[in-house]
């Protein structure tokens, strides 16, 4: 329960340290915070060509499709990453108008994914295709515009400190993928 002097005000936002203190909100009377500051901005693969048209970050994709219905995804999509935002990116590329393919490009195996097992699950049977154990190498941009993309293959090697399998590139195994829309969904921060 919020205590007798909190008023709800229109959403605005709020430095903690500097418009409030947590002693001061325990003050108030609050008996608990809670700090969500979340996550959102998309990290970048450090390509070059990541700036061309159709390279999209995940959570400029997500946030123009949930907050403005804008369908920025076109042709053939490619989705890098194997997380949570990766999927939800995948399955809403694959209902916007224009799209012909969505392939999500993982770096590991599917068992590796960080992604909710049964959100993979349904995004398969929706449509959307997996290519599992590849990085991309670099982007073809052609006037500006993303027109593909240069992936090489992995094999995970063996377990590291943290006990997952990292990929390791395979010498030779290099390929190229056509696409129209890129989005990047390899974390957050």
């Amino acid at each position: 329960a919020f205590p007798q002097s909190f008023k709800a005000e229109a959403p605005r936002f709020t430095a903690l340290g500097k418009d409030v203190t947590l002693d001061g909100l325990m003050e108030q009377g609050f008996r608990a915070v809670y700090i969500a500051t979340g996550a959102h901005r998309s990290k970048m693969m450090d390509l070059p060509g990541e700036n061309a048209v159709g390279v999209i970050p995940s959570m400029t994709f997500l946030k123009a499709h949930n907050l403005h219905r804008q369908e920025l995804a076109k042709g053939r999509v490619g989705i890098i990453g194997g997380g949570n935002s990766a999927m939800d990116a995948a399955r809403v590329a694959l209902r916007q108008q224009g799209v012909t393919r969505v392939t999500v490009l993982y770096r590991r195996t599917r068992g590796e994914m960080p992604a909710y097992p049964d959100e993979v699950e349904a995004g398969l049977v929706e449509g959307v295709e997996l290519e599992e154990l590849v990085a991309p190498l670099s982007l073809k941009v052609k006037d500006g515009r993303l027109v593909g993309a240069r992936f090489q293959r992995n094999k995970l090697g063996d377990p590291d400190a943290s006990g997952r399998r990292p990929p390791v590139p395979i010498p030779g195994s290099e390929f190229e993928l056509d696409l129209d829309t890129l989005i990047v969904a390899i974390s957050e921060e």
